[in-house]
């Protein structure tokens, strides 16, 4: 018993120790609970202080600098690099003039406007906007926004700044110029102040060209120029010729032509070619020539002496001198976009259904126009919904399918603002590109319905099933779903067609445009091989005169 009694004392003296450090235990947990929810507490605080400052600093760099450029600052992601972009200055024309005796606080509100006009003018083709410049300002394309087909993009800017000054009934009329060139990039400036801008050459020669530049009209160099011939219309700058000499001598030229068109002489060829070599035009005055030359072959050789003057003389006048630079440099004046509805490729009544379908149902121009740019695919949307408005009323669809089919071509590319810019404008082809970046161009049929929401657009239920179909394929080769036959609509295989001809007789970075045969040819062949509807096909080929 005293053995039991004793071991009981133990059992029992050993229990109260483990419940008392059981005890203890429970008191430490408590207290460590609790440090980290103090911990946590003041951990949630601190990073709620941080990202409120976060927020101010972005905002107070916002105020002072592209949004842009903010972020890759704060993200230490900017740096100083050489790089080829486009240039852009601009400026108001007589805006110290019509200032003077103007209270200052007018002065301001008119400046003020006029910038926030040209703000989003530079935004929607993704310029960044370096910096104001009195009544002027200076911007970059290419930088920090990565962009192949930067010169484009600049152009394109600076004729819808012109635009937006007309449409706004500014006071004042405003010169743009711009360069394309190897520059540096990065943040410039003093310890205490910098700024991200560029420095070099063609950012010299823009704004040389900007101060040289037609009122309202914008000016670009030759480098710049060879990129955007393919789009835009635009003539040389000529040395002693203003612009409304210029148009003077291109009017005379027309009447020229119409005169030698009824009875052709010597003495008009001879003139003709006079009026070219003034414009610039040396191809055309050789043509001149030359039939000249046949209309009087005693004469070939005092005729030939006149080419050689005639072309050096022009080619005189081709060249500007431009203050800053050695040598004299060509400059050319953008007179607009070319018409992308006119020409051999497309039926006779193509423009005509588009300007009055457009004119029924206003679309958002600009914005694919930013998006096509970037792709090096101006035109597309409009020559898209043409062709397929115009065969879906070849088809025998009623009036309002013919509506759908024209706003589903015009959209029908819309999904490619989700695209990353460096794989719109690769130049291989959507076969040779890797797995991922294949998967990623083919998904822009299925980001179109969100595409269209951010633009506050709401189109038909038919509408959105034609674009997401578009890219499917008669016999099941197509994407994204993999159709086939008849589980496409109609509308998506009209507009498919239509989409897949304007490509080939398009320009592309990856491809040469097609004459209008080789592509009817290649329809052919798709219908021959049953990746087109035979009978939307066939429609189409008569329709294109085939």
């Amino acid at each position: 018993l005293l053995g039991a009694a004793a071991l009981v004392g133990n059992l029992m003296a050993e229990l109260k120790k483990r419940q008392e450090k059981a005890s203890r235990n429970i008191d430490e947990n408590l207290q460590l609970k609790k440090l980290w929810s103090v911990s946590t507490r003041e951990f949630e605080q601190k990073a709620e202080t941080l990202q409120a400052s976060r927020q101010r600093l972005e905002a107070v760099l916002n105020s002072a600098m592209d949004p842009v450029v903010a972020k890759l600052i704060i993200e230490r992601r900017l740096r100083n690099e050489k790089r080829q972009i486009s240039v852009l200055f601009s400026d108001l024309v007589n805006f110290t003039e019509h200032s003077q005796g103007r209270p200052p606080e007018d002065v301001i509100q008119d400046l003020n406007r006029y910038f926030g006009e040209m703000g989003p003018a530079l935004s929607c083709f993704h310029g960044h906007l370096d910096k104001f410049l009195g009544d002027g300002l200076m911007a970059e394309f290419g930088s920090p926004y990565p962009a192949r087909h930067h010169p484009l993009l600049a152009t394109l800017a600076g004729l819808k700044m012109q635009d937006r000054l007309q449409q706004k009934n500014f006071p004042w009329k405003m010169r743009v110029g711009i360069a394309t060139g190897g520059v540096l990039v990065g943040l410039i400036g003093s310890e205490a102040r910098r700024n991200y801008t560029a420095v070099g050459d063609s950012v010299n020669l823009a704004a040389r060209l900007q101060a040289i530049c037609p009122p309202g009209s914008v000016c670009v160099d030759e480098t710049c120029y060879r990129f955007i011939e393919r789009w835009c219309r635009a003539r040389p700058m000529r040395k002693g010729l203003n612009p409304q000499e210029a148009q003077d001598l291109e009017a005379r030229l027309a009447l020229l032509d119409e005169a030698i068109s009824q009875a052709p002489t010597r003495e008009l060829f001879l003139e003709a070619a006079d009026l070219a070599s003034e414009l610039e035009r040396m191809d055309v005055a050789r043509k001149y020539h030359q039939k000249a030359v046949e209309l009087a072959p005693p004469e070939r050789r005092a005729l030939e002496a006149a080419i050689a003057a005639a072309l050096l003389t022009g080619q005189e006048r081709a060249f500007l001198s431009v203050k800053g630079k050695r040598v004299r440099v060509p400059a050319y004046e953008v007179l607009g976009l070319k018409d992308f509805l006119s020409g051999p490729r497309l039926p006779a009544k193509a423009a005509q259904t588009y300007k009055g379908l457009s004119e029924e149902n206003p679309v958002p121009e600009n914005e694919l126009l930013a998006l096509e740019a970037l792709e090096g695919s101006l035109g597309h949307s409009q020559v898209t919904a043409a062709l397929s408005a115009v065969l879906a009323d070849s088809l025998g669809l009623g009036p309002e399918q013919v509506r759908h089919a024209f706003l589903a071509g015009f959209f029908c590319d819309i999904g490619k603002r989700s695209v990353p810019e460096h794989l719109l404008s690769c130049p291989e082809t959507l076969e040779e590109l890797p797995a991922g970046d294949r998967e990623l161009v083919q998904a822009h049929v299925k980001a179109a319905g969100p595409a269209l929401d951010d633009l506050g657009l709401r189109l038909e239920p038919e509408i959105l099933e034609a674009i997401a179909q578009h890219h499917e394929r008669w016999d099941g080769s197509g994407y994204p779903n993999g159709l086939k036959g008849r589980q496409i609509g109609e509308l998506g295989r009209i507009v498919g067609l239509a989409d897949s001809y304007e490509s080939l007789t398009a320009w592309r970075p990856y491809q040469e445009a097609w004459s209008v045969q080789s592509a009817l040819t290649e329809i052919s062949k798709f219908i021959e091989d049953g990746s087109i509807d035979p009978k939307v096909g066939k429609v189409f080929l008569t329709m294109m005169g085939v």
